[in-house]
């Protein structure tokens, strides 16, 4: 079971997820909290590293396993094939390739003899290797195009948000350690409040959840699907946008001006059915007939008539700004909104789609992602040192 919630995956999980599952009655609006890639200790709320390494440990030395070439010298025109396999880090390659992931492979076609430098650990570690172009001289070594400077793809005269994007903890992926999000464009929403005002009488409880409010492996509606930790793919053409959420392995479909479906209303879904339109540069997402049985904008049971209104809109070739506004008639005074966050795009090479993730059941969260941790080696499922 790919990237399932197993024994076997628990150790090498525990850290990501158990961060990232949002307890029902948290804070509304506000995706899990993650540290900043390329953060200091100190920043990540971290206690301040031991001599050698956080926590005690000595560093992990970034090490480049294997990087060369199919073939070291060809004729003009012809291609060949990189391959690299680095550890501990984030590995990166000049002449355009820009950052990679950790293992893979990229099949080139110079255009004269070229030195490809695969480079880790703020350039503390690096390999070479050169790739001979018969009858040409050595080209001069150049750094990937930086994103300002990338024109953004279009479909039909509209932004093309097809890619792979990570959650809001992974908004460094492809941008490099350190690099500012663009800031995000002016919206029409901006005044609005970030919590819901609720009507009176209007209970708002969460039920307890102990595997946490996304971990029940039941679908997310709009916005919560994008703050567990892992990525989602969106396709697009003239008339659909697709998203595609890894986790919990779900999709939505939205068609381009065109109605909602004419039972819409009479049959709620767990993701509400969602049309699309443009306003200028700007995809508008408007989305209704919830089926109210997840919780969504600090609502813990929204109604029938709970409404979410996206707004997604490139700011680089890679990056994009969303904005999500609420509104529950029912339960609720007004609209209210999230505050906008920055999805990046996965754009290493070698990374060409999410993965699937099968969640057959939560049993195990409890013992192996609860506030215990997971159990010592050789333990049983029912909690640290369960037989």
């Amino acid at each position: 079971m790919n990237r399932a919630l197993t024994v076997a995956s628990a150790v090498t999980l525990w850290v990501c997820v158990a961060s990232a599952q949002a307890p029902q009655g948290a804070a509304p609006n506000q995706p899990p909290a993650a540290p900043a890639q390329g953060a200091p200790p100190a920043a990540q709320g971290a206690p301040p590293a031991a001599p050698g390494g956080r926590g005690g440990r000595a560093a992990i030395t970034p090490r480049i396993v294997r990087f060369d070439a199919s073939s070291t010298s060809i004729k003009p025109g012809e291609s060949f094939v990189l391959t690299w396999a680095t550890e501990a880090g984030d590995p990166s390659i000049d002449n355009g390739i820009g950052p990679v992931y950790q293992r893979g492979t990229a099949k080139l076609t110079p255009k004269a003899t070229t030195t490809y430098t695969l480079t880790m650990g703020g350039g503390a570690v690096t390999r070479s290797v050169t790739v001979t172009v018969a009858g040409t001289t050595a080209a001069a070594a150049s750094a990937a195009a930086s994103d300002a400077t990338q024109a953004i793809a279009r479909i039909d005269g509209k932004p093309d948000f097809s890619g792979i994007y990570g959650f809001t903890g992974m908004s460094g992926l492809g941008r490099g350690r350190g690099a500012a999000a663009p800031p995000a464009p002016a919206s029409p929403f901006e005044n609005l409040p970030t919590r819901p005002t609720l009507k009176p009488g209007v209970e708002n409880t969460a039920k307890p959840a102990p595997t946490g409010g996304t971990a029940d492996c039941m679908p997310l509606p709009a916005d919560t699907a994008f703050g567990v930790p892992y990525p989602f793919q969106i396709f697009q053409n003239k008339n659909y946008v697709m998203i595609i959420n890894e986790y919990p392995g779900t999709f939505r479909i939205i068609p381009l001006d065109q109605p909602h479906r004419a039972d819409a209303a009479d049959d709620p879904t767990w993701m509400g059915d969602s049309v699309g339109h443009w306003e200028g540069d700007t995809l508008v997402i408007d989305t209704v007939g919830y089926n109210g049985k997840h919780a969504i904008g600090g609502i813990q049971e929204p109604s029938d008539r709970f409404h979410t209104i996206e707004r997604l809109t490139r700011t680089s070739a890679k990056d994009f700004s969303y904005e999500i506004v609420y509104e529950d008639p029912e339960k609720a005074t007004g609209q209210w909104r999230a505050a906008p966050r920055t999805f990046a795009g996965d754009t290493r090479v070698g990374v060409n789609k999410v993965l699937e993730f099968v969640c057959e059941n939560n049993r195990d969260y409890v013992p192996l992602f609860g506030p215990q941790g997971p159990p010592p080696p050789g333990a049983g499922r029912g909690g640290r040192g369960a037989p």
